[in-house]
This record gives structure tokens, sequence and C-alpha cells, in this order.
């Protein structure tokens, strides 16, 4: 196969915490060893809380924002940082968004001004999509073929991919989303057909659309005759640390430490009900010592709720920690929280995939997963014979499962299931998938 460029968008920077960004970074990782790759995407102005990252020999370029807001990589806990410099319109909009919206409406109004705007989602910056396009186009191979790869959100990589393929109609262009642009479980105004027409109406140029759920796909084939790949996000580790991880994990009877580390929301992932079953079996058995470390940004809305049920006592509020920090605190609890799915519609919850989801399955913990009762990893998490996924509402049954793990000595795991789950998405495997996908394409074009 003749050489070709691959450009990747993806405005969350490997340098910061969060699972878009590592989705990019790994399958960029591994696409470099073969082929010559870019990876454009954001940097923050001020100093932030940053990671380790292997991009392997992709080459990072890095976009300046124009302005933004103080938020889940930062140092502080300070909810917003000033940059008169910088200062226009759309800032002061989002200023006053963020501190006169009711928070319930809030995100709703960051999912409309993204498709006007250059901003990421939920307004934590405004970007600068000159600059994005003068390094697209640096970048073009005169000569050789170019693969244009955005992934969605925000809006504008969407904007950019339409924008390059209008202009260079030898451009093969892969619309990546990580998050549906329509019929949102997290934005109740992105269920309007408004936004499922734009979605139609910007992809028409398209080459291959890449989803990371097969719900996704399903809606995607809905509204498009081009193709709709399933790329889900993945892990990157070898198979034989998994594993060296022991089958039978070893505790003191009657202390469980429960750990939650990642985002939250209190509408869609509300932690909420798991609190309510923890105060629970509280009361069911007051000779257990429970325990609950908590990391991530959201740390105000865990103590409040804690608190509300007089069980202060019982959270080790970390606030937002490295993610080298957030591992170590993984693997000194015993049990994993995590929070898929609380909202109202559980059709549509079915199909979220956190990458969170393939961090706790390379551990030797069990899993508490609470989300629908068709969530399409249900089996994948419970293969080990410990793991647990719950409904929300299920209180009495999260309450005694903690209670018998509390009491247990010896945990048992099937370390064996788990490796197998995980090898099917290994960031290597989804990466040689999707060279696969773009040969494809490559061949069937008419150069």
């Amino acid at each position: 196969m003749e050489s070709f460029k691959i450009i990747v968008v993806s405005p969350f920077s490997p340098r910061y915490s969060s699972i878009a960004s590592i989705r990019w970074e790994l399958l960029c990782k591994y696409l470099s060893k073969k082929y010559n790759v870019s990876l454009i995407t954001s940097k923050f102005l001020d100093k932030r809380i940053e990671r380790s990252f292997s991009l392997g020999n992709t080459e990072l370029v890095e976009v300046p924002i124009k302005w933004s807001l103080k938020n889940i990589y930062s140092y502080s806990r300070e909810s917003f940082e000033r940059r008169e410099k910088n200062e226009n319109i759309i800032s002061l909009v989002l200023k006053f968004i963020k501190f006169f919206i009711p928070s319930k409406i809030r995100s709703e109004f960051y999912f409309l001004l993204e498709r006007i705007f250059p901003i990421t989602p939920e307004g934590i910056a405004y970007q600068n999509i000159k600059l994005y396009k003068s390094e697209i186009e640096k970048r073009l191979s005169k000569q050789g073929k170019n693969i244009l790869i955005t992934s969605y959100g925000p809006w504008f990589t969407l904007k950019l991919g339409k924008y390059f393929k209008n202009k260079y109609k030898d451009i093969i262009w892969i619309a990546d989303f990580r998050d549906p642009s329509f019929n949102s479980v997290h934005h109740e105004v992105s269920k309007a057909f408004f936004f499922k027409f734009q979605t139609k109406n910007i992809l028409k140029k398209v080459d291959l659309i890449t989803v990371v759920s097969k719900k996704m796909k399903e809606d995607y084939e809905s509204i498009t005759p081009k193709k709709v790949y399933f790329l889900p996000n993945g892990y990157d580790g070898e198979l034989f640390s998994i594993e060296k991880l022991k089958s039978k994990i070893t505790k003191s009877r009657g202390f469980l430490t429960i750990c939650y580390t990642g985002s939250l929301n209190a509408k869609t992932q509300n932690i909420s009900y798991f609190i309510d079953a923890l105060e629970m079996a509280c009361r069911i058995d007051t000779n257990i010592n429970f325990a609950f470390n908590y990391a991530g940004f959201q740390f105000d809305l865990v103590e409040k709720e804690f608190s509300k049920r007089n069980l202060g006592s019982l959270l080790n509020n970390h606030g937002m920690l490295t993610r080298d920090e957030a591992l170590n605190l993984q693997s000194v609890s015993d049990v994993l929280l995590l929070v898929v799915y609380t909202g109202e519609n559980p059709e549509e919850g079915k199909s979220i995939r956190t990458g969170k989801v393939y961090e706790y399955l390379a551990t030797d913990k069990p899993i508490l997963v609470i989300g629908p009762k068709n969530w399409e990893m249900r089996d994948e998490i419970e293969c080990d014979g410990v793991s647990k996924v719950f409904e929300k509402n299920q209180t009495n049954e999260m309450a005694d499962y903690i209670i018998e793990l509390a009491n247990k000595e010896k945990i048992e795991i099937n370390i064996q299931k788990r490796k197998e789950v995980l090898e099917r998405y290994l960031y290597r495997n989804l990466a040689t998938e999707l060279e696969k996908e773009i040969e494809n394409l490559l061949k069937q074009k008419e150069w």
C-alpha cells in the first residue's frame, strides 16, 4: 500500500487526564508505528495538572486556546480564571452562563453555543479555529494521500472536516464520534430533530464514521448511507500484567474501602443512589468499617451528598488527582465503583461505554456498576464471578452486596475471564482494525 499521511484533530490534549484525550493518544501511538501521523490538539495557556503520555512516533501539534474557564485540569479549586487580555463577546457569554444560569440547564446552553462558536463541551475553552486550519494545512501532503480524522466533540472539529473535504476533493475524511451529536443522554435539547438533521447534513461528504458504542452505530446508520464503524474506547497495557494479578484477594474482615475516580453528572451519573445503599449498609451492620475514596472535580457535590446522610467521616475526598495518583488510589481500595447511567430512560443509557470500564477491568478489584439492566457491557463486567451491575433503585441489593464483600477475608476473581475481555479492546488491536478500514478506503478511492 502506498504511503499516506494521517492527521488527527482532537482538541482534548494527551497532556490532561480524560478519557477523551486518552482515546486518540493511544490510537495514534499504534498507527504511528506504520504511518506518518500528526495529532493536532489544544493547549491551555496556564499551568494545569498534566500526566505522562506516549504518542509513539506521532507528531504532537498544540494549538493555544484563546480563553478558558478554570476547570478540571487546574491546580486550584477556583471555578474561574480571569484573562482580561483575551476577553471577547463569547467569553463574556460563557461567564454569564457559568454564574447566572442554573446548573440544570447550563449544559443545554453550552450544547447550543457549541454549534455556533468553537468552544469545547461544557464551555471549558474557546478554541482558535483559524490556527487549527493553518496547522492542518501545513501538514497536508502535496504528493501523497491524506487521511483527516476529526474527533467529536466539540462540533467545530466536524466543521474543519467539512471545510477541508470541500477544499481538497482527494482527502479522505473520517468523522469520529466519542459522544453522540444528537439524542445525547446528557442534553435534552439534543433530542430535537434539528440536531439529527444538522449532523446528517455535515456528514454528506464524509468517507467513514467511527463510533464508540453499538447503539451509536445504529443511530448513525439511520441518518446516513455511509459506513459506520464500531471503534470503542479501549485498554493499553500488556496482558501478561493482568495474568500476574491475584485471583484471590486477601483483606481484613469487617472492613471495606470503596473507590470512585472520575466525573459525575447530577442527572445521568448521580452518585447519590450508591450513597443511599452505603447508608443502608451502615445501619444494617454497625460493626463494619466502611471507607470511601473519591477523586475528581465534583468533590464539592460528593462532600455534600455524604454530609446530608451524616456519612462525612467515611469520605476521603482527594479532589482532582493526576492519572497516576488516581490509579494508585484504586490499587489501595477494595471495591471500584462505576456510575454509568442514572437517568430516566434506561434505553438511552444502555450503550454508554466509558473508558473507565477497561481501566477497572485491568485491576484485581471487584467492580460495582450502577447502570441499566440491559447495559451492553453487563456480561463483560460480571464474567469474573464477583463484579455486579445494579440498577439505580436496587438500594437493598447494593447494600447487601457491599456487606457481603466487607465480611469476607478472601475475594475470588476470575482474572482469565477479565483478560479475555480486555484482549478484545486492546488499543493496539483496535488500531490494527482501523488501519484495515483506512486501507480499504484508499483502495476504493479513485485517484
